[in-house]
């Protein structure tokens, strides 16, 4: 089975999109498909185009990119001249606005995090959008979904908006959860030697996130503060973390910028930050999903964020971790955090649970098959139509 797989970026460049190309690629590519890059796609900025960004900037309108007709007319374009050469079996991409303007009678799976609804008046920079946009925008997503053979998403989040805003059929949508963008090859046995590892007087938070207001980075520090007050000695560690210049931190946090995973050097780095620390904590305001909750779980560390977004399926609540109201405080997490250092037996066979968690469900192992099994059914059904 040839498949042929869209992105915007190069999927060799693990950079792109957290690593997501690359390794749903991948995946897919280790069950026995073909992948044959579609991406990098091409466009350059049209004179239309530049007129119409320079009109935006001057009235502090929004602009999206990836939804403007020049832009996707080019990326058309690219995507069917490179079609005809690959003459695939079966479309892979993983965004609907890729295909808008692209003719084609190969059959379509779409495998992603979001649509435009449901980032609509929720992620900061679809705050604000002019209407026309919004219209256009509603109008494209509707039909590539309704023309795809398949819909996947790794939240029930974006399900539900597929459903309920674009009138999508349930019975082409599946939800099949991102998996942990490192490789991994720990056991239950290395697992349990993290967790003994751990110390039961003091408590090691750690949050991921580069975007620090919507990632909840002052809601993490205060946590640690109210769980030092509290009489549990706590650190948080920031990795990869970028909070404002002026934002005085306390003593008990401790800033580790960006760790490269490339050199063996930065790997030990950062798998024994991870492996080390008792909880992630990543209490963000809008999340499409949360591929720092499945990383944490891969190394036996539960998560404690929000319940917003994807994040409640890259979370099993009770499970890999725990989510709170998106109004809860800094109080409430630590309350959780204190009645676990409490109860530590509860802790640890918290970990244990994240880890299963991990191994059964947001791994790309798992994720990996169940995408490919989609794909041949779709070949199939269009091979041996009924």
């Amino acid at each position: 089975m040839k498949v042929a797989y869209i992105t915007h970026q190069s999927p060799d460049d693990i950079r792109t999109w957290s690593g997501l190309n690359h390794y749903i690629r991948d995946s897919v590519a280790r069950q026995g498909a073909e992948m044959v890059n579609v991406g990098p796609l091409f466009h350059w900025l049209r004179w239309d185009y530049r007129i119409k960004r320079k009109w935006f900037a001057l009235t502090g309108q929004k602009m999206l990119e990836d939804r403007e007709p020049s832009v996707i007319e080019m990326w058309a374009d690219d995507i069917t001249a490179k079609l005809e050469k690959i003459k695939p079996d079966v479309i892979l991409t993983t965004h609907t606005y890729y295909l808008t303007m692209v003719k084609t009678d190969i059959p379509i799976v779409v495998f992603c995090d979001a649509n435009f609804a449901s980032l609509l008046d929720y992620y900061p920079y679809y705050v604000g959008l002019p209407q026309k946009t919004i219209d256009r925008s509603h109008a494209w997503e509707k039909a590539d979904l309704h023309r795809a053979k398949r819909v996947l998403y790794a939240c029930d989040h974006a399900k539900d908006f597929a459903i309920n805003t674009y009138g999508v059929d349930p019975a082409k949508i599946d939800v099949i959860p991102f998996g942990a963008n490192i490789e991994c090859d720990r056991t239950e046995s290395d697992i349990e030697d993290y967790i003994s590892r751990r110390p039961k007087d003091c408590c090691k938070l750690l949050f991921i996130g580069k975007v620090w207001d919507r990632k909840g980075g002052d809601i993490a520090v205060a946590v640690a503060e109210e769980l030092n007050k509290a009489g549990l000695p706590t650190t948080l560690t920031l990795m990869g973390s970028q909070p404002p210049e002026d934002r005085k931190l306390p003593e008990c946090v401790t800033r580790l910028g960006f760790i490269n995973k490339d050199e063996p050097a930065g790997l030990k780095k950062f798998n024994d930050t991870i492996g080390e620390s008792h909880f992630m904590i990543v209490p963000s305001r809008a999340e499409a999903f949360g591929i720092v909750f499945c990383e944490a779980a891969s190394y036996g560390v539960p998560s404690m964020a929000t319940a917003t977004g994807g994040i409640t399926t890259a979370i099993n609540s009770g499970v890999s971790g725990q989510t709170f109201p998106l109004e809860a405080g800094p109080k409430a997490y630590a309350d959780y955090v204190l009645d676990k250092f409490e109860n530590y037996a509860d802790y640890e066979k918290l970990g244990r649970s994240a880890f299963e968690d991990f191994q059964t469900r947001t791994n790309w192992g798992v994720s990996g098959k169940r995408i490919y099994d989609h794909l041949v059914k779709v070949v199939d059904e269009i091979k041996n139509p009924r």
